[in-house]
């Protein structure tokens, strides 16, 4: 495997995105309509030459390369991509270390693992931690065939379901904000209790099983409920 520290091809990119420094809105200013791209982190130069020009024949994404793990932080900070693809085996078995900084760095990248040998411990490492996109070396140019874009698809739509969500919450804030008065505290605890009954008595619809989201046995729970006056 190739070592070599400084053989990264990164293409250049507007500066409107070097300039923002906040990852939130990085996110959203790239989300829209653009080439999915796919940021590939591996020392293999034959592997990366070969993505390149799957890339090339079939269009569709944007490939972005890295061969060191600096550069694949900074290029995913920066562009945000929709992929990464990563050589499990990355700098001596460094690559499921990278893959959870990539995902820090960009939340809603998709990882995919390029396995060389499966019988090495990191395979059975990246299963246990659920990432299981785990893709032979030597079926890699059938799997991207049938499950580059789609998956690209798929991490757009969960990007731009993500930002509707928090358009939405903004939007449909609503405008009240408690201003309760002191209570005496035999006042305030009495609600409480009734609150807290009438919402388990509301989630289970029944008592025996309100009593058992309350935790307290089935007669305590009842005497609580009379107490209180709460029928049901």
């Amino acid at each position: 495997m190739d070592s070599g520290p400084h053989d990264s091809t990164v293409p250049e990119t507007d500066g409107k995105s070097r300039e923002s420094r906040d990852p939130a809105a990085r996110r959203e200013t790239l989300a829209a309509h653009r080439t999915p791209i796919v940021l590939v982190v591996d020392a293999v130069a034959h592997r990366s030459a070969a993505i390149r020009a799957w890339a090339w024949q079939h269009r569709g994404v944007r490939p972005l390369f890295a061969t060191t793990s600096t550069v694949a932080y900074e290029t995913a900070s920066r562009e945000q991509p929709e992929v990464a693809i990563l050589d499990l085996m990355f700098r001596n078995g460094r690559g499921i270390a990278v893959a959870v900084e990539l995902r820090r760095i960009a939340p809603d990248v998709e990882i995919v693992f390029v396995v060389d040998d499966p019988t090495v411990p990191e395979v059975q490492v990246a299963w246990d931690l659920g990432w299981e996109r785990l893709v032979s070396s030597a079926s890699l140019e059938e799997w991207l065939d049938r499950g580059l874009k789609p998956l690209a698809k798929f991490a757009r739509l969960k990007r731009e379901l993500t930002m509707a969500r928090q358009d939405a919450e903004t939007a449909c804030a609503g405008n009240v904000v408690p201003e309760v008065s002191n209570l005496p505290l035999n006042v305030a605890e009495r609600r409480y209790r009734e609150t807290f009954l009438r919402s388990k008595m509301a989630t289970a619809g029944e008592r025996r099983a309100a009593a058992l989201l309350a935790g307290v046995p089935y007669t305590t729970f009842c005497v609580m409920l009379r107490k209180l006056g709460i029928k049901h």
